[in-house]
């Protein structure tokens, strides 16, 4: 688990590293958040600086991932998981920190060599505005995303009883179907003296954002329902399952990257078959690598980069959201941190109860289980937990697991501390219970106590 959640950090750090040096490679006659004149793009010291900025990134990458293999020591979970949120936020931070200071440094060289351009007036064309949207992929293609949620709904329910799941497909379907009308209300732009260009430029914004928004809309459903498969009808085919997974996952990415590339390539092709740059001032607004202007309508606007829809933090909506993703990560480092700081520094985190009626099984921060004596089939003392395994609500680590899962295509809830064997295995018809006490001779006397009740 150490080397895994490790991994992630990595891949986040190289990841975010190749993103923000995207910034150091001309895209609307804009670098690293500065628009330059067309024929200062190719300036040793526009050039120089850029390829300084982008080997500070993926410095930064490596000496950040150096730092973070303190995950790979001994510690527990709760340290475990508070320096992983720590050090998460530090690399943000860190690439953040970068980005900001390599804008000014290249603000600094257009103020030196006088390089400023002159905004051109606003450009409206009316024909334009009305057909702004006639090549976007159509908002009815969510209707095939809407029945393939349903189909969810009904496996998910059938086979697990999850309404959690649904809930999930549900509120990502409405976001992208959110995305698709945030696209749909993106103005044009003039970016040339060219209308034709204009056009096209447009024309491929809108299609491409929408064809994502809708591409995803369909792709999720069937994404989310995958693991689902692999523990309930079709448990034989666990591991072809599970390989179809994330080549899934790994293809959503790939492709994702790829169309918008494609887009950001496609849009630099046709700006360089107009001999004039209309510039409207953007670089003010954009000069902390976020977009920042109370004077524009847009809640939205395309990045600079042109792999991403950024939003304008002049608007209350989007300091709503960013507050949201601040409450966010700070619930899921309470929720990740505080569960584990009790159960690896209670005494007893685990405990049971046996009276003539019922077993009851409890832990921290998760409902206590009460099992009557009559509907209990067998019980018995078992070494490890069945292979196939799917977490619905609760959590897991390498030192414990608690909360409801599905083990070998049943129900279970599990009440285990990983390092505490044998595991008192409690089955009913309904679903199985498997309880581990920090003292294996408790757990060895629970079952002691259990045999007696039920003779």
């Amino acid at each position: 688990m150490n080397l895994f959640m490790w991994g992630i950090l990595v891949f986040c750090n190289f990841i975010m590293a190749l993103t923000l040096s995207l910034a150091a490679k001309p895209h609307n006659h804009v670098i690293i958040e500065n628009t330059l004149p067309v024929d200062k793009l190719d300036d040793p010291q526009v050039v120089t600086l850029a390829k300084q900025y982008r080997k500070r990134q993926f410095q930064i990458a490596f000496f950040l991932s150096v730092i973070e293999a303190i995950l790979l020591l001994p510690m527990k979970d709760y340290l475990f998981m508070l320096l992983f949120f720590l050090l998460l936020m530090l690399s943000i931070g860190c690439g953040y920190y970068l980005q900001i200071r390599y804008i000014r440094k290249m603000r600094r060289i257009i103020e030196e060599n006088h390089w400023q351009l002159a905004i051109a007036s606003v450009q409206i064309n009316t024909k334009l505005v009305r057909e702004k949207n006639e090549k976007m992929v159509s908002v009815t293609w969510f209707v095939l995303a809407g029945g393939l949620s349903l189909l969810l709904f009904y496996f998910a329910y059938a086979t697990m009883g999850n309404l959690l799941l649904i809930a999930t497909v549900l509120l990502i379907e409405f976001s992208l179907i959110g995305g698709w009308y945030l696209v749909s209300r993106l103005p044009v732009r003039a970016l040339t003296n060219d209308q034709e260009i204009n056009r096209q430029y447009n024309n491929l914004t809108k299609y491409y954002w929408s064809f994502l928004m809708v591409g995803m809309g369909i792709f999720f459903p069937p994404l989310i329902y995958f693991p689902l498969l692999s523990l309930s009808s079709w448990q034989n085919q666990f591991i072809l399952l599970t390989a179809i997974e994330f080549a899934m996952l790994v293809f959503l990415v790939i492709f994702t990257v790829a169309w918008l590339l494609t887009l950001r390539r496609k849009q630099d092709a046709l700006l360089d078959q107009s001999s004039d740059f209309r510039y409207q001032g953007d670089d003010y607004y954009w000069r902390y690598g976020v977009y920042y202007n109370p004077e524009d309508s847009r809640f939205m606007v395309p990045d600079r980069i042109g792999l991403n829809l950024s939003v304008n933090l002049a608007k209350t909506g989007a300091k709503i959201m960013m507050a949201l993703g601040g409450i966010v990560l700070l619930i899921a480092l309470f929720i990740s941190v505080v569960p584990l700081y009790v159960l690896d520094n209670h005494p007893d985190p685990f405990t049971y109860t046996v009276n003539d009626k019922n077993v009851t099984l409890e832990g921290p921060f998760v409902s206590k289980r009460a099992i009557p004596l009559t509907k209990i089939q067998q019980v018995d003392l078992v070494e490890e937990l069945p292979k196939r395994g799917l977490r619905t609500n609760g959590f897991a680590t390498d030192h414990y697991a608690m909360g409801s899962f599905k083990l070998d295509g049943k129900a279970a809830n599990l009440f285990i501390d990983h390092h505490s064997h044998p595991i008192l295995l409690i089955q009913t018809a309904a679903k199985n219970y498997y309880y581990t006490n920090k003292s294996p001779a408790k757990t060895r006397k629970a079952y002691q106590e259990i045999k007696q009740e039920l003779k």
